[in-house]
């Protein structure tokens, strides 16, 4: 009896229908790998949290030095409530993520979608604050080239004396010694 070839798209049938029963098939271990993966990525992104925390509070100790009636100075002092609210909104999330973790963490897809929603959330957290607190600090930049309102200016040069022989003072050098 001859054997009979299935044909390719029998074939391609069978390794489809092999392809999502595997897919379909966490293993039970794969809960404790996904915990701790959950866990060490939130670990990461609080360790982020905390550097763009640090940057924040540097930054405002350097506004605080601004005077107040510097131009922008209200959007400045805006941008960076800003970034403060994404960064400590994004360390109450993080918190509610381990919490969950602690208690019943939850299947293998639940795991998955969380992990999938964690990174999303915390990636466009930390772009928004990064943002935030580059404006504050692009605005401290141009703050300190710009003369403060109020400020007195500097002292004028010195007028050119006259032509020889007039009665204005005489010519000097730059530490104020006459020349001769």
């Amino acid at each position: 009896m001859p054997l009979l070839r299935p044909s390719p798209l029998l074939r391609l049938a069978l390794l489809a229908g092999l392809g999502l029963a595997a897919a379909g098939c966490d293993r039970p271990n794969d809960q404790p790998v996904l915990q701790q993966e959950l866990l060490a990525t939130a670990k990461a992104y609080e360790r982020r949290l905390d550097e763009l925390s640090d940057r924040a509070g540097d930054l405002d100790r350097r506004r605080q030095a601004v005077p107040h009636d510097t131009l922008d100075a209200a959007a400045a002092e805006h941008e960076l409530g800003q970034a403060r609210s994404a960064i400590e909104d994004r360390r109450s999330y993080l918190r509610g993520v381990r919490s969950r973790l602690a208690g019943r963490p939850g299947s293998v897809v639940e795991l998955r979608a969380l992990l999938d929603e964690l990174r999303a959330r915390l990636d466009t957290g930390i772009v928004e604050a990064t943002a935030d607190l580059g404006a504050v600090d692009g605005w401290l930049a141009s703050a300190a080239l710009l003369p403060r309102a109020g400020a007195q200016p500097a002292d004028p040069e010195p007028a050119n004396p006259g032509p020889e022989g007039s009665e204005s003072a005489p010519e000097t050098d730059r530490t104020g010694a006459p020349i001769r």
